[in-house]
């Protein structure tokens, strides 16, 4: 596989649009979770069903990354950003017509499948295009690109459905949204110039860099981490504002994710002039703090301080798995982009779902803040394995 060489204006113009369609397909993703409150009044949605529609989420991702992780580097970026949109207005369109609970569990389905392209192929787009003239830039946006998407679909949702009350404007007007960005496509350059076979793209692989296998570690540790936490807010911040803060539209939820997903965009730029074991180190430090804090206040019932708390966090999910992201790109091959992007996402969803379904099971038997507190333990265990790895003389890593 060989990558095209592409003018500042091109790859410029790749950039802002293949953001636009990440931006657009988590989006997607993100607009029945403020609902789930209200899907609970509709169709007697329960807690644990809730639980339940994050891990066929994730099974979608998993199956997706597994399966077709290095499609892109067949079919081409643009041609798998495509069919990422397509899902994605599959997946609102399914939500349009839900009844059941089943139904819920089916549309989430498909909104994991376009999450696993777009997570391989649109990142990698992304990566692509941006990369020789703004790496930094590239990385921050395929690690924390997804929970931009998902803060700005969960926002959408609060106003559209506190203004109208119809979820069929709602998910009109993201579909026309992810339609709008599909006919942008045309403008991206394809960024490969010379593909792998469908036999080696659709094969099982797992790339793990024989000169950083630590790295990939102890990234995958620190990606499972974040994302569980911020797994916990895409499933329960409908329900949690309701119980905790006696909410009673879905703004308030949207706020909530917003809160816990947004920032985290900054966090790589914040870091990006530190040296990335200093950034690193800074991150999961903050990570741990944040979530402790999270767990505290929930239990006190302070809202205004939870949601501070919840930034603090995003913002240390943004600049952890950018950091690590930037340091496993270095430690490969250019041709080895989408590999390793996949890579590290399969094995963070893989994860990320095994923490799900007992997030799933302690919902029917805890308080939130019980489950939040269980996974602060498991942060500031992550925050040591860093710190330790740092210790570590440069061959033994």
């Amino acid at each position: 596989m060989k990558r095209r060489s592409l003018s500042k204006g091109q790859a410029f113009r790749g950039f802002f649009v293949a953001t636009a369609a990440f931006f657009a397909v988590f989006a997607s993703t993100a607009v029945p979770i403020p609902l789930y409150a209200t899907y609970q009044t509709t169709i007697g949605l329960t807690n644990t069903e809730i639980s339940f529609t994050m891990l066929a989420y994730l099974g979608g991702v998993i199956l997706t990354l597994l399966l077709a992780g290095r499609l892109s580097d067949a079919l081409g970026r643009k041609a798998t950003t495509f069919v990422a949109l397509l899902l994605a207005v599959a997946g609102c369109t399914l939500f349009l017509f839900a009844a059941d609970a089943g139904a819920i569990l089916t549309a989430r389905f498909v909104q994991g499948v376009a999450g696993g392209l777009a997570m391989s192929a649109v990142s990698a787009l992304i990566v692509d295009c941006i990369s020789d003239y703004r790496m930094g830039w590239g990385s921050a946006m395929a690690s924390c690109g997804s929970m931009v998407g998902i803060m700005l679909g969960s926002l959408g949702v609060g106003f559209l459905y506190g203004a109208t009350t119809s979820t069929d404007i709602v998910y009109g007007a993201m579909i026309a949204v992810l339609a709008l960005i599909a006919l942008l496509l045309p403008l991206v350059p394809e960024p490969l110039e010379k593909r792998v076979s469908w036999r080696a793209a659709t094969k099982v692989h797992v790339l793990v860099p024989r000169s950083a296998r630590m790295l990939f570690l102890i990234s995958g540790c620190v990606y499972i981490a974040t994302w569980s936490v911020g797994t916990f807010f895409q499933s329960f911040s409908a329900p949690l504002s309701v119980e905790c803060f006696a909410a009673d539209s879905t703004l308030t939820a949207s706020l909530v994710l917003a809160c816990a997903m947004a920032p985290s965009a900054l966090g790589g730029p914040l870091t990006a002039r530190l040296a990335p074991m200093t950034a690193l180190k800074a991150g999961v430090l903050l990570f741990a703090v944040s979530t402790v804090l999270l767990a505290l206040l929930l239990v006190a019932g302070f809202q205004a301080a939870f949601l501070l708390a919840a930034v603090a966090f995003s913002l240390s999910m943004g600049i952890c798995v950018s950091t690590t992201l930037r340091m496993l790109l270095l430690a490969v091959d250019v041709s080895e982009t989408s590999a390793i992007i996949s890579s590290i996402n399969l094995t963070a969803y893989a994860g990320t779902s095994a923490l799900s379904i007992v997030m799933g099971v302690l919902v029917g038997m805890c308080s939130f803040s019980d489950i939040l507190a269980f996974l602060a333990v498991m942060t500031v265990v992550v925050a040591g394995v860093v710190f330790a790895y740092d210790r570590k003389p440069a061959k033994a890593r």
